[in-house]
């Protein structure tokens, strides 16, 4: 019998760069912007899985939504 490890990052899929998902976010407006290097400080206090695919550092985009509208929140006093 076959051990199944129950893990988020066993097949994530959704793996962009830090770089990539600040562009994303800066393209919605600019209350929404925010550095990559920021970026990174929020999913790290956050728990998220951060990966280096060479010089970059990636992580789930699912995780980084959520992050990102959780810091968003805060900042605007919703949370």
């Amino acid at each position: 019998m076959a051990i199944t490890v129950h893990s988020p990052y066993a097949f994530a899929s959704d793996l962009v760069t830090m770089q990539e998902a600040s562009d994303l976010f800066a393209e919605c407006g600019p209350e929404y912007a925010v550095k990559p290097r920021t970026l990174k400080q929020w999913a790290v206090k956050a728990g998220v899985t951060i990966e280096r695919a060479g010089r970059d550092d990636c992580a789930s985009w699912t995780d980084l939504l959520e992050v990102h509208r959780d810091q968003i929140d805060r900042r605007a006093g919703l949370a």
